[in-house]
């Protein structure tokens, strides 16, 4: 039987499928890596959020556990360094990303609520944060809800708002750069203010109202 004979026999065209599946993977396989890799910079990206997250944490709960000496709450002022430990600190929280001092910046501010209503009594930024101001509270909080509001209150609020600057390892799916933005919010634990010398709005000793 001559080869034409028994390519017609087998049902000629219709049923010659050598190459089909070659073909088929030639049209999934842009579907497939597009799936793959945007996994794997989503996967990342959200890594990266939640290390800010946790460094924001870190770092406003290291300023909240700021103690007192010889039993006055004036004493143990924060200073410049502090911050700068503070800083290293959330840093090493977002290990292994990389955090260079132009990708992590880190804002800190203290409000205080003696006069009746909210007040920045301090903040300190570094490596070019933006400050933290009644105006431009993280989170669209309202600085109101989150202390007692009340004339000679000696209530107080540390926040801390960390901004970093993320690079996809990969650029296949997500852009190449992205600023993340997570703010923490907490009280000390040991005083009713903690003071800083290092930057302050109201007093130039850092010195906490009342």
């Amino acid at each position: 039987m001559s080869a034409r004979k028994r390519w017609a026999r087998r049902g000629g065209l219709a049923a010659d499928r050598a190459g089909t599946a070659a073909v088929e993977f030639a049209l999934l396989f842009p579907i497939l890596l597009t799936l793959f890799c945007g996994s794997y910079e989503l996967e990342n990206y959200l890594i990266a959020y939640l290390k800010v997250t946790a460094a924001a944490e870190t770092a406003a709960d290291l300023v909240a556990q700021t103690g007192i000496s010889g039993g006055s709450q004036q004493t143990g002022v924060l200073q410049p360094v502090d911050f700068a430990t503070f800083t290293s600190a959330a840093a090493a929280v977002l290990t292994p990303l990389p955090t260079s001092s132009n990708q992590v910046k880190i804002a800190y501010a203290s409000v205080t609520y003696s006069t009746g209503t909210p007040v920045i009594d301090w903040h300190v930024e570094e490596n070019g944060a933006a400050p933290i101001t009644t105006g431009n509270v993280p989170n669209n909080q309202s600085l109101a809800n989150l202390g007692n509001v009340a004339a000679g209150s000696t209530d107080s609020v540390i926040v801390v708002q960390v901004q970093y600057t993320y690079t996809s390892p990969l650029t296949y799916v997500l852009s190449s750069s992205y600023t993340i933005s997570e703010a923490a919010f907490n009280r000390p634990r040991y005083v009713n203010c903690v003071p800083s010398a290092a930057t302050t709005t109201n007093d130039a000793n850092g010195v906490c109202p009342g």
